[in-house]
């Protein structure tokens, strides 16, 4: 049997950092920074750590990447909170769920916990 890791690490440009910081601050993540280029925000069933580069992928390249969901008590309320930080409502087929563009270009889903 094989289980997801609780891991994921996302490649991004330094300017994103206040915006992920905030984002992640509406989940109740607690921020670690291991190193000045990193961070990692611990929430509930693992981390997702940002490392600040260069060499990220564009905003429109991460639109196609990997899509993260998070299951939150109240999809209503942190898809406002989640505006208010500055995230961008993308529009989806899926229309059951909202989905966010979050820092550098990385789309988030909210589901029901």
């Amino acid at each position: 049997m094989t289980t997801l890791g609780k891991n994921v690490k996302i490649t991004a440009p330094e300017s994103v950092r206040p915006l992920a910081r905030a984002a992640f601050d509406v989940f109740g993540a607690k921020l670690v920074t291991p190193h000045a280029g990193m961070d990692v925000f611990a929430i509930e069933g693992g981390n997702i750590g940002f490392e600040y580069s260069d060499g990220a992928l564009t905003a429109a390249q991460m639109r196609v990447a990997p899509w993260l969901e998070f299951a939150v008590d109240d999809v209503e309320a942190t898809g406002t909170k989640l505006a208010a930080v500055g995230l961008e409502k993308l529009e989806y087929r899926d229309k059951e769920h909202p989905y966010f563009v979050g820092p550098a270009g990385v789309v988030f889903r909210l589901t029901k916990r």
